[in-house]
């Protein structure tokens, strides 16, 4: 049995899914344009990191295609959970709480290999940094997952 939730940050549920679908939907898209724009021109990135740590070009492209098209996905996905929670269908819920706790665990295993990576060297700002970072991600992200999987379970105890 799960954490039971009734309303979302004041909102109703319904409403609240609607807030994260926006909200989620306009942050996925600027990553978009920012990833494709850059898989374009990955030297122009490269001209404003530190060359040291700056991976290939083609392996640089290739993590710029894959979060390209990772938000591509999401915004698609985003902009799904809205049309689910305006028509009340909670099945079109589902592809965003595929999606989602499948990113989730992609960033902490990515998180948690940077900070494994860089911690022989003397980066305790950094470590500490990803570290807060990440915990403050994995918590916004957990509420927004928990508030659609309750309305998401409201919806089929009301036999939608």
């Amino acid at each position: 049995m799960g954490v039971e939730m009734t309303n979302c940050c004041g909102f109703s549920l319904k409403h609240g899914t609607i807030i994260i679908g926006v909200v989620q939907s306009i942050i996925a898209f600027m990553f978009l344009v920012l990833a494709a724009a850059y898989a374009e021109n990955p030297h122009e990135l490269v001209n404003m990191s530190d060359p040291s740590i700056v991976p290939n070009m083609t392996v640089l492209k290739t993590v710029l295609i894959i979060i390209a098209v990772g938000s591509a996905l999401q915004c698609v996905f985003s902009i799904l959970l809205i049309f689910a929670a305006e028509t009340n269908r909670p099945k079109l819920l589902m592809p965003w709480l595929v999606l989602n706790p499948t990113a989730l665990a992609f960033y902490i295993v990515t998180t948690l290999i940077a900070i494994v990576y860089h911690a022989g060297l003397n980066n305790t700002i950094f470590i500490v940094g990803h570290l807060l970072f990440g915990l403050l991600i994995i918590l916004i992200v957990c509420f927004k997952i928990l508030c659609v999987w309750n309305y998401y379970k409201h919806l089929k105890s009301l036999n939608f």
